[in-house]
């Protein structure tokens, strides 16, 4: 576990790479933001087709679940598990700098840059489905998968940097990632959002949490790193 971690701490967690990562990871959005100036084109047929299969499976528990689900990825929801990472990260672990880099990169991927796309591009929701939640404001991207990835891929980020013990980074990751992917399906299957607006916000957060990482290690200086040791 150890020599995996630290191969992608110092192969591929360079700034450069991160950054370079990032840059690539915003071609699926670049492509959904093409054909949104051709009203969707063939990929609002692929929505339409994908959706109705998602929704052909609705069912009484599945409601709950997913409703669940998608519930993980609200402003309450996100809000207390930032202040709760930003609170162990600050005071349990003493490093108000990776506290701060957490908070400022919910803040303003999972925040503002969702919102502020979102009003550029005014994308409706659905009409055609009858959504089995409340959801106000605009489409694409879809701010709970863009959220997700930011929010929950930082934490795990976080864990794995902290603790070289697979019994905690093997949980960490079986929950997590499970848990992003599912984020998106819920909000699909829940009628609020396109199969674009998910890969959309998939592929902008995934960017945006890149690029975040690679300033985090552009800045983490020598004596973090020793201090994360001495902790353990």
């Amino acid at each position: 576990m150890d020599q995996i971690k630290n191969y992608l701490i110092e192969k591929l967690g360079t700034p450069k790479r991160l950054f370079l990562l990032g840059s690539i990871l915003t071609l699926p959005f670049l492509f959904l933001v093409w054909m949104s100036f051709y009203d969707w084109g063939f990929i609002g047929v692929l929505d339409e087709m994908i959706g109705a299969e998602i929704h052909e499976e609705r069912a009484t528990l599945l409601n709950a679940f997913f409703i669940f689900i998608t519930r993980l990825g609200n402003p309450i929801s996100v809000g207390t598990i930032t202040l709760a990472v930003a609170l162990f990260s600050g005071i349990h672990r003493k490093n108000k700098k990776i506290a701060l880099w957490y908070v400022s990169t919910v803040v303003f991927g999972a925040g503002v840059m969702n919102q502020l796309v979102k009003f550029i591009f005014q994308r409706e929701r659905p009409t055609s489905v009858e959504h089995l939640i409340t959801q106000g404001g605009y489409s694409f991207p879809s701010g709970h998968a863009m959220g997700a990835v930011i929010v929950y891929g930082a934490l795990l980020f976080l864990i794995i940097r902290t603790y070289s013990s697979w019994k905690i980074i093997l949980p960490a990751t079986l929950v997590i990632i499970p848990l992003i992917a599912l984020m998106g399906i819920s909000r699909i299957y829940l009628g609020v959002h396109y199969p674009s607006d998910v890969i959309g916000g998939y592929s902008l957060g995934l960017a945006i949490l890149s690029l975040s990482l690679g300033i985090y290690s552009l800045f983490l200086t020598e004596k973090e790193i020793k201090n994360n040791e001495q902790a353990k």
